[in-house]
């Protein structure tokens, strides 16, 4: 196997640093192409462990295929420190979630998918899928240099576009990420559901074959927007590039131990593209689709006690936190008098809940699948 290192600058600072990130290319015999990031959000540090444990991992595995890895892929947000808090998730300058500036590149570039796919409607799908990597390659240079000539290269896009760029080479794209406190879970596709099941992950949530500025949505809508045009000429397909956004836990912590658990999702997907040996297995999970999953937010302020943990499951009136409000209580009923209850509304699983136990009205409190189907896939 051979390794590649490439250099990328980012971001010149006033002070006239430039921020960079390094991609590390592994290449071994012919095969597929994946493309694994981590840390688009500053704070969501535990993908960097799962990186490592896998490089790690191949170094002594032969691999068919290549690798792309991409540590610490926002080096601005990573370095974006609040006291010992990493503000990474929001650009300090713009306010902007760097997780949704990326684009849909065939609608930003008005690149003609329909002329594209007449003209290659009677071409074999592995052939079309070579030309439109290197269609695609040549959109984003093109796009990139526009938005350059214009002086309309913001530091809103220019990272977003960069990443974009180097995966669109790939069969499979996976953006690692966490949550604030939360368990480990998948965002997939609808046309992905079934390939989704390799990564082993026990809560899935499904999402739209559309844009929302996401990096998964970025990679697979240049895919959907061909898979639909060739449609059009008659030519139906069945979608084998996939793009996943992974959660591994929670923000701001980072662990070899768990890592060496965590690793194991890709493995089992990578065996399933054919980059190693071996025969991919499932396991059962629960899924929901993304409009069943609710944010429970505050009705009050107050200090917090949390009553369920992300992946814990709940039924309906259980009770999912309790308040204390210590404004006005009842010194001789302390307790009592300072507490309420948030109730659950319907059964569910914990995904996700704020960090903290000092809580404003309106904010968020639990991130929680609802609706859920049970997906029974032990092999």
């Amino acid at each position: 196997m051979k390794w590649t290192i490439n250099n990328y600058p980012v971001k010149e600072l006033a002070t006239g640093e430039e921020l960079s990130l390094n991609t590390y290319t592994v290449t071994g015999g012919s095969g597929k192409h994946v493309h694994i990031q981590a840390s688009v959000h500053g704070a969501e540090l535990q993908g960097n462990a799962v990186i490592l444990q896998l490089m790690e991992y191949l170094n002594t595995t032969e691999l068919k295929g290549s690798i792309t890895f991409i540590p610490l892929a926002n080096p601005y947000a990573t370095n974006n420190k609040h006291g010992t808090y990493t503000y990474g998730r929001y650009n300090p300058v713009t306010g902007h979630n760097w997780n949704r500036n990326y684009i849909d590149i065939i609608q930003a570039s008005k690149y003609d998918i329909d002329q594209f796919a007449n003209n290659h409607k009677d071409q074999e799908w592995g052939t079309i899928k070579s030309l439109f990597k290197k269609e695609l390659s040549n959109i984003f240079k093109n796009h990139q240099q526009t938005l350059t000539s214009k002086r309309t290269l913001s530091e809103n896009n220019k990272l977003n576009l960069l990443l974009q760029q180097i995966a669109a080479k790939a069969d499979g794209i996976l953006d690692l990420h966490t949550g604030p406190v939360a368990t480990r879970y998948l965002y997939s596709a609808e046309y992905e559901t079934d390939v989704s099941h390799y990564l082993k992950f026990k809560h899935i949530l499904i999402i739209p074959e559309s844009f929302d500025g996401a990096m998964d949505e970025a990679a697979f809508m240049p895919w959907i927007h061909l898979r639909n045009a060739l449609s059009k000429v008659g030519k139906d397909i069945t979608l084998d590039i996939e793009s996943f956004t992974l959660e591994f836990g929670s923000e701001e912590t980072f662990c070899m131990k768990n890592a060496a658990k965590d690793v194991e999702s890709i493995i089992n997907y990578l065996k399933y593209k054919g980059l190693l040996a071996g025969t991919p297995d499932k396991i059962s999970s629960h899924s929901c689709h993304l409009d069943n999953y609710k944010t429970i937010y505050s009705l009050k302020g107050g200090l917090v006690d949390y009553h369920f943990q992300p992946g814990q499951k709940f039924l309906k009136g259980d009770i999912l936190a309790s308040f204390y409000n210590l404004k006005d209580l009842d010194p001789s009923n302390p307790i009592d008098s300072a507490k309420s209850t948030v109730l659950a509304q319907e059964d569910g699983i914990i995904i996700n809940r704020c960090p903290s136990s000092s809580v404003h009205q309106g904010m968020e409190l639990f991130q929680v699948m609802t609706k859920l189907k049970e997906n029974r896939l032990d092999t």
